[in-house]
């Protein structure tokens, strides 16, 4: 086999991983979304297997449905929207922990992911006022137990920890979801460093919240 054809066959396999990968994250069937991109279920779970090479169009079409860029698609970039954040620089100590710093920051890049390439103004504005506010909101904690200086604050640790929770609950009801993702049917075979924030806490809010009789 030449290089040119083994470059090829990888091009093909990494397409074909991701492929099926965004479906899987989504919890959409394969039914569905050969629908939704216009193909036969045959058709797409042959693209998924890496049996068949699809056609450039196919390849943009993916990208507008799953949001993600056509390069992440290919197994050029590992960005799915074009943001180079590397949280394995961030590890402490080498640790692989969930406890670590590096897991919060590789589930904030999950997160990042998510958001498409073609989000409109309004919704990157969400997206960073949302964690500005959550950010402040941390800052104001830490200030109030000494790690940071009180001086990088205009506002009383206390009114400014309250008036970043209303104005993050304000950002919330502001901000409207297009779609309504199902809650079931997620294959959490291949979790996340997202998954895994996700769990822990509605686990935390389980247990806060909801009193067992």
């Amino acid at each position: 086999m030449s290089k040119q054809t083994g470059e090829k066959n990888e091009k093909v396999s990494k397409f074909a991983a991701k492929l099926s990968q965004l479906r899987k994250e989504r919890g959409i069937s394969q039914k569905k979304a050969a629908t939704d991109l216009g193909v036969s279920q045959a058709l797409l779970s042959h693209y998924e297997k890496g049996i068949r090479e699809c056609g450039l169009d196919f390849v943009i079409r993916c990208g507008e449905y799953y949001g993600v860029t056509t390069d992440y698609l290919l197994g050029v970039s590992e960005s799915r929207n074009g943001l180079d954040l590397d949280a394995s620089e961030f590890a402490l100590d080498g640790e692989e922990s969930e406890s670590t710093v590096s897991l919060l920051l590789q589930a904030t890049k999950n997160l990042l992911n998510l958001l498409p390439v073609g989000a409109d103004e309004r919704t990157r504005n969400f997206i960073y006022n949302y964690y500005t506010l959550c950010l402040y909101r941390g800052a104001t904690t830490m200030a109030k137990a000494g790690i940071l200086p009180k001086e990088m604050f205009k506002l009383d640790f206390t009114l400014g920890r309250e008036l970043a929770s209303a104005a993050t609950a304000m950002e919330d009801a502001k901000f409207v979801f297009i779609e309504d993702k199902s809650r079931t049917g997620s294959d959490l075979s291949e979790k996340t460093a997202l998954h895994t924030i996700i769990e822990k806490a509605e686990e935390h809010i389980l247990n806060t919240f909801i009193l067992e009789e």
